[in-house]
């Protein structure tokens, strides 16, 4: 179903490479010699770049073989040592592999490779080292254009010396797809990561803006210690944890949905069929939420997707938009039911099957959580709305945008996981992902909403 997988690449917003960042506040040095300052010519170019540190004791990387030749990537990689290389990608598709010029042995002849600095880029072809060439020209950055403590040379300066990856909105477009609307708040990243025991840690930057248009220098200082994590799945509060392929709680509905709400194909049907007007909107918006994605067992779905919201302000408000929504369902062939296992105690469902159908199934419902503080809208497509409440309630004292806890594993293996996701995230048994406001020193509103910092942990499996 549509809205589950949704929300599967939502909460892997990340999952193919945000992977941590240490942000320094000490001023940076642009010699013209550094790797950092030829990234900073690369990055008009390439639209991904990742860092990995040689270890002369793994097998050699295939990249080093496709472009190298299988004897000369073998020799090259033993005499690498430990010094670091990069992996860059474009829109022609075809990947980069970017050496130090300093390890680059001369007598390597008929490569397609071109200097960059102090780096050695080589292409798959001539025509994809033209294309290179013709970028470079196209998106020159200058290393004078980069003030030297600002977030944008931080991420340069780490990209240079560890592991990580940086990327901008045409790479996350090319990842992600169709889905890439949704993942508005990771359209531009820097990260940084490392590898603990059977866990991949990261902490890094996602922001809305190009990271090169942060010039303010950034107040957050990190320890550069990326901590495993060992929260998962089996440590959510419900009693249904064993089902739960994926649980996100945040402080905002926008943080996952405001691309989509401000887009008047979006806005105008919820305005003409439901009455969500512009004020409405906003008020949604803001409303903290819960969702959860579980297996089911058997049905039409292989999985179904609950959310729960605090219904705040007056219930008068929120009547007729679901009124609108059973009108709106009515019409369209589907038919309301009624749960009879509901206990007298509490109200019952709303819940929806498609009219005629020979094999009734739930195609989803709602339900009004009362006894709370403020009352729960719970809501269940492709299955029945949760009859307790799980919103989270810890959020806002824990100054947590948003919380992601999932199963990667278990959902590439029912076909959930949409997207190009690496194998390592496809096959990792769990994900925890914290999203935290960036703080920034010059502190505007505009800075706050555009830029987050995130940290989390992958736990692989052997064949990753």
């Amino acid at each position: 179903m549509r809205s589950t997988a949704t929300f599967v690449g939502i909460s892997l917003l990340v999952g193919s490479g945000l992977i941590g960042l240490r942000l320094s506040n000490s001023r940076l040095h642009w010699a013209d010699n550094s790797s950092a300052s030829s990234l900073v010519q690369l990055s008009g170019a390439l639209t991904l770049v990742q860092s990995f540190r040689g270890d002369p004791n793994r097998a050699v990387p295939s990249l080093w073989a496709e472009r190298l030749g299988v004897q000369p990537a073998r020799d090259l990689w033993r005499r690498y040592g430990r010094s670091m290389w990069w992996q860059g990608w474009a829109q022609d598709g075809d990947a980069y592999l970017i050496l130090a010029s300093s390890t680059f042995p001369p007598e390597l002849q008929g490569l397609q490779r071109q200097r960059v600095g102090s780096l050695q880029v080589l292409a798959s072809d001539a025509l994809h080292r033209q294309q290179l060439l013709q970028r470079l020209k196209t998106n020159q950055v200058s290393t004078t254009s980069v003030q030297a403590d600002s977030l944008w040379a931080s991420c340069l300066h780490a990209l240079s010396e560890a592991p990580g990856v940086i990327w901008n909105a045409d790479a996350l477009a090319t990842l992600s797809g169709t889905l890439a609307p949704l993942l508005q708040q990771g359209r531009e990243g820097c990260v940084q990561l490392r590898l603990q025991a059977n866990q991949l840690l990261w902490e890094g930057v996602i922001g809305r803006r190009p990271l090169s248009s942060l010039t303010m220098r950034s107040s957050l200082s990190s320890s550069g210690l990326i901590q495993a994590s060992s929260t998962d799945l089996s440590s959510t509060d419900t009693a249904s944890s064993e089902l739960t392929l994926l649980q996100v709680d945040g402080d905002r509905v926008d943080l996952i949905l405001g691309s989509l709400l401000s887009r008047q194909i979006i806005q105008a049907p919820l305005e003409e069929h439901y009455g969500i007007n512009g004020a409405m909107r906003s008020k949604i918006a803001d409303l903290p939420f819960s969702l959860r994605l579980q297996s089911r067992a058997s049905g039409a779905y292989k999985a179904g997707l609950q959310v729960q919201l605090p219904l705040t302000g007056s219930a008068q408000q929120w009547a007729p938009i679901l009124k609108a929504v059973s009108e709106r369902l009515d019409s369209r062939g589907f038919q309301k039911l009624q749960d009879d296992r509901v206990s007298s105690e509490r109200e019952a469902p709303i819940l929806w099957q498609r009219r005629d159908e020979p094999d009734p199934t739930i195609v989803g419902g709602w339900l009004i959580i009362q006894g709370q503080k403020v009352p729960v809208l719970s809501i269940g497509f492709g299955t029945e709305p949760a009859a307790r409440p799980f919103l989270s309630k810890q959020m806002p004292q824990n100054r947590l945008s948003l919380r992601v806890k999932g199963d990667p594993q278990r959902l590439t293996q029912i076909g959930l996981l949409e997207g190009l996701w690496p194998k390592p995230v496809q096959r990792a048994s769990n994900l925890n992902l914290e999203v935290k406001p960036l703080k920034i020193s010059a502190s505007s509103q505009l800075a706050r909403q555009s830029w987050w910092r995130v940290s989390g942990s992958l736990t692989l499996t052997p064949d990753s």
